[in-house]
């Protein structure tokens, strides 16, 4: 069943810094309006397991389900398009309201811009597409071992790619590098000292997911929703996760719900950073091997840290039999459950919430979160299946089914 590791955040206070600042609902009705200039644009369902939350004796258990964003089967595109419009509204004179079609009346009145990003497939084709779309181009850096269908992804929307020798952070670095010596726009989604208005623009994109799902639009596929009183969120850099926390928070203030945070074993700066308690943003070492190769990053962005460790009430590692579990049982719903293809890194939220409420070893991480009858959990399903042979050897034959299952509290 994979291990469960987790810690309480020590530093948790519930008040925002200023690092919550770019993320009011102001912003995220901008953000809102940008994404719906996009030809194709529709919101994305919320679809509601019903019959899986009286299973695991919960309220309500809601998916804001992206595999289908813009078509390109992931949330990132969101983060792309909106970061890539900005510049490019700047670079031509444009106003910053700018929309799409005054983006692609005006590309030809200046030079075309290359963008450059690292990326483990997802990012990568959100920037590439956003760029090909708006009459521009991009150069994508991708870590050894990238599955050769998250490769072609990125070639199909005009992404131009180079696989590296290294892992996702060595990759970041080599992007970094190579865009200041060609003199290319580096549109990479985490930040660092000198380098956080474009990652800062990347996170305010991913703000149209969650405000969509708090402010559900009234189609056939997407529920209501009052506010949930619990969100799981995935951590790769914790762009993401820091951008729905922050929104929220600004949102629902002191009603905004319990979060908790997970990562991979091996690709966990955010508990790292927790367990040591030291407030520092750590990271973390050596091979960042998981299944989950949107969420294997080693360094962290100093931003979402910020938020996060304000916010976040625990920080949980899991192995990958957690979330390929999670992918088993999205695809194989109850009777009555919409059926959901989630990727690897997208089904991690609800592999760890079946965990936590059927072991009995996580006890005391249900208590600390408050997780019972009266819940409402909101999950993201962040990806479809982007790699598609990896898909169907976790879903249809059961790859990782007999994973070793053991949880700790305060591993050392």
């Amino acid at each position: 069943m994979g291990s469960v590791r987790w810690v309480a955040n020590p530093s948790l206070s519930r008040t925002p810094s200023e690092a919550f600042r770019p993320f009011t609902p102001a912003v995220a009705a901008e953000v809102q309006a940008y994404h719906a200039s996009w030809p194709d644009f529709r919101p994305t369902p919320l679809r509601s397991l019903a019959q899986l939350a009286s299973h695991l004796g919960l309220r309500r258990i809601l998916v804001k389900d992206e595999s289908e964003r813009f078509g390109l089967h992931a949330f990132k595109s969101l983060g792309g398009t909106y970061a890539v419009g900005r510049y490019l509204a700047e670079y031509l004179g444009l106003g910053e309201g700018a929309g799409y079609e005054v983006l692609k009346a005006h590309a030809a009145s200046k030079p075309p811009v290359v963008f450059a990003t690292a990326t483990d497939g997802n990012h990568g084709v959100g920037v590439a597409w956003a760029a090909r779309m708006l009459g521009h181009s991009a150069r994508v850096y991708m870590p050894k071992g990238s599955a050769p269908s998250r490769v072609r992804a990125v070639e199909a929307v005009g992404g131009t790619v180079t696989v590296t020798e290294t892992n996702y952070d060595e990759t970041v670095r080599r992007a970094a590098r190579e865009a200041a010596q060609q003199g290319w726009v580096l549109a990479q989604d985490t930040a660092w000292e000198g380098y956080e208005r474009w990652p800062l623009a990347i996170m305010q994109g991913y703000m149209t997911l969650a405000a969509e799902a708090v402010e559900p639009f009234p189609t056939p596929d997407t529920c209501r929703l009052e506010p949930p009183t619990h969100v799981i969120l995935q951590a790769g850099v914790g762009s993401f996760a820091a951008s729905v926390v922050a929104y929220l928070a600004n949102l629902l203030g002191p009603d905004a719900p319990t979060v908790i945070l997970v990562e991979p074993t091996r690709a966990a700066p955010f508990y790292r950073s927790a367990r040591e308690g030291t407030g520092q943003l750590l990271a973390v070492a050596g091979p960042l091997d998981t299944v989950m190769a949107g969420l294997a990053c080693g360094v962290g962005n100093p931003v979402a840290w910020d938020i996060l460790s304000r916010w976040v009430t625990a920080f949980v590692t899991v192995d990958d039999p957690v979330t390929a579990r999670g992918m088993r049982i999205l695809g194989n719903p109850l009777p009555g459950d919409p059926a959901v293809v989630a990727g690897e890194s997208g089904a991690v939220g609800l592999g760890l919430l079946a965990a936590v409420m059927e072991r009995p070893e996580l006890t005391e991480l249900r208590d600390l979160a408050r997780l019972e009858k009266d819940s409402s959990v909101w999950l993201v399903n962040t990806e479809g299946a982007t790699d598609p042979v990896m898909y169907r050897r976790i879903v249809w034959d059961g790859y990782m089914a007999n994973g070793a299952s053991r949880a700790t509290a305060q591993p050392g």
